[in-house]
């Protein structure tokens, strides 16, 4: 669902056609898009360290991926920032970018190629120098022009707000030493999201009953910890004045009716043994075992209500898992697409029980749920089923309304317009034991404590469908080690793929990396488009001087594409009155909502009914 005073971030490709900037170019774009994303209504707001995943090496684990940025966390800090904008300007086109530590303020930048020199822009601090024509210019000439600074010949707001000693900052930058970062931007997620009958997803602009991804750490830095416990209790800036936001909150409702009256089981299931749709929910088709799988996806990260900042053990809530039973029933997740599971809970026949899944799930982006149970010929096994989860989102995402009448747009499909369904896929080569479920065969030359350089050499990865399902496109990644400055040519990573079996490879990505670098990582990230859909695709990674982590998202086709019939309800408030206005669409369309004051956005849901 898009707006037309929000750009649409769920693809950096659907974000250039953004109505103010899709027919600029050059400076004109890199300047629109740089000043919307200060803006205090739509642009991101500084916090501290943002990480996700299992991998304990900051460097791996910090979330530099635009995507999630823009759409899950609204924040970050100037580590992030500099990669992430150079990542979204060459997401919308531009030819090359970077961004760059400077030593002397330990500041992070970004420099973005075009009309044959570097700018310089500065989402951190919120700054850009200008020269007579508008220009925005290099970092090199910033670091050598005073006048820039403190008698700029143009202007362009924000302008440096926290920093009113411009000839301060000109000093630090003067002779700083400059380290240059190539690609420190993470690509490969996805805002792709499909839901069922019987589900809904509702986003909130404000936070939700103190639900945020929360970080040990940030309970062990007084200042954040003080920041977070300032009402209301969460993530939040700590420059107020940079932005309205704090962080917003979703929740994936799922409540399907499993009797046989409805479509809703067939269409939702992901897996299923023994089950089928009776009167009273789910039976038994024959005596003995059986047991169904639902997937629980989600773009968002799966947040916990945070009851105790100080004791992560006290979180509740992320996920949570209402059942109702026929048979007993034994609960397992799975967080690797079932290649392994874990028991959580058991349920009594005829009982009634929620399962907290939160000390499984937190923190990730979905789950496989399983439900096994016995009994005799066409006993009742399931009765009924609900499941819960709360995530994270950015409120600069979502489709904002304002004064008189709203221009708004509901669409389907992935960047290449198919009905395909996502399945992230993120191996942890920082443990063995995870690694090992998804490689042809373990890396010859393999070190998970060697940080910066964990494989050297060749290491393949199987990535295969589920049953029932092909694989249209996908992406895969890698964080590769680089040599640097005039040796960045004998730089030798790559990466290939094969369908269906272990031969024949295609090679998408082979290093060509900058003399200009000078820091010892980067990332590559690219699609994959098969001829034909295929069940198995195998990517050869190879890593010298060194691969890091690899991540690949399978766009997949299902037997049946997801609904794409809707319900749409906006809330918000005018006056202190709060409104609800519902549309009801078959598929893709336009809508309109008029507001007679202005609004204050509550929440956007977006459901498909049970049938």
């Amino acid at each position: 669902m898009t707006s037309e005073h929000t750009a649409d971030t769920s693809d950096l490709q659907r974000f250039r056609q953004f109505g103010p900037w899709k027919d600029k170019t050059g400076n004109d774009l890199a300047l629109a898009i740089w000043q919307y994303l200060c803006d205090y209504e739509t642009g991101l707001y500084h916090f501290n360290e943002i990480l996700d995943g299992g991998d304990p090496f900051d460097e791996y684990a910090t979330v530099r991926d635009p995507l999630k940025i823009l759409n899950v966390y609204n924040m970050g800090y100037c580590g992030i920032f500099g990669p992430v904008l150079d990542g979204i300007l060459q997401g919308v086109g531009f030819e090359q970018g970077r961004s760059f530590g400077l030593e002397r303020w330990n500041h992070c930048a970004t420099e973005v190629w075009y009309d044959n020199a570097w700018h310089y822009l500065d989402m951190d601090v919120r700054g850009v120098l200008l020269d007579d024509r508008g220009i925005a210019v290099s970092l090199e000439e910033a670091q050598r022009n005073r006048g820039l600074w403190v008698t700029p010949p143009r202007r362009i707001e924000p302008f440096f707000p926290n920093d009113p000693d411009k000839g301060r900052v000109f000093e630090i930058y003067n002779g700083s030493p400059v380290h240059n970062y190539y690609r420190w931007f993470q690509g490969g997620h996805t805002m792709d999201f499909s839901l069922r009958q019987g589900e809904s997803f509702t986003r909130w602009w404000t936070p939700q009953g103190g639900r945020w991804h929360h970080l040990p750490r940030y309970s062990q830095t007084q200042w954040v910890r003080d920041l977070i416990l300032t009402p209301p209790v969460g993530m939040k800036p700590n420059h107020r004045e940079f932005t309205r936001w704090n962080h917003g909150n979703g929740l994936f409702h799922y409540a399907p009716d499993l009797s046989a009256k409805s479509t809703d089981f067939h269409d939702g299931v992901y897996a299923v043994r023994n089950l089928t749709p009776g009167e009273q929910g789910l039976h038994l088709v024959s005596k003995g075992d059986a047991e169904v799988v639902f997937e629980v996806f989600t773009p968002y990260v799966i947040v916990a209500r945070i009851n105790d900042v100080d004791n992560p053990g006290e979180d509740t809530e992320a996920s949570v898992v209402a059942l109702e039973t026929g048979s007993p029933v034994t609960v397992a997740v799975s967080l690797d697409h079932g290649l392994t599971w874990k028991q959580v809970d058991a349920v009594e026949a005829g009982g009634k029980r929620a399962a907290d899944l939160t000390s499984f799930v937190k923190g990730t982006y979905g789950y496989l749920l399983r439900l096994s149970t016995s009994g005799a010929e066409n006993q009742v096994a399931i009765k009924a089923l609900s499941i819960d989860t709360w995530v994270q989102v950015a409120p600069i995402s979502l489709p904002r309304l304002k004064r008189g009448e709203n221009h708004l747009r509901y669409e389907v499909g992935d960047r290449y317009d198919l009905r395909t369904v996502p399945m992230q896929v993120n191996p942890d080569t920082s443990n063995l034991k995870d690694l090992e479920k998804y490689v042809v065969a373990m890396p010859d030359d393999y070190d998970p404590q060697r940080h910066t350089s964990r494989i050297l050499g060749d290491m393949t990865v199987r990535l295969a469908a589920p049953a029932g399902m092909k694989i249209a496109w996908l992406s895969v990644g890698a964080t590769f080690r680089t040599h640097q400055g005039g040796q960045a040519a004998k730089t030798n990573n790559r990466i290939s793929y094969a369908v269906g079996e272990t031969r024949d490879f295609r090679e998408v990505y082979r290093s060509s990396v900058p003399t200009w670098v000078n820091h010892w990582r980067y990332n590559w990230d690219t699609d994959i488009r098969l001829d034909q859909p295929t069940e198995v695709v195998y990517v050869k990674y190879h890593g010298d001087p060194g691969l890091n982590t690899v991540r690949a998202c399978l766009h997949l086709l299902p037997t049946k594409p997801p609904a794409a019939s809707v319900q749409i309800t906006h809330a918000y408030d005018i006056g202190g009155k709060l409104y609800n206005r519902t549309v009801e669409l078959a598929g893709p369309a336009a809508y309109t909502i008029s507001c007679d004051g202005d609004p204050e956005n509550v929440s956007v849901m977006i459901a498909v009914p049970s049938h």
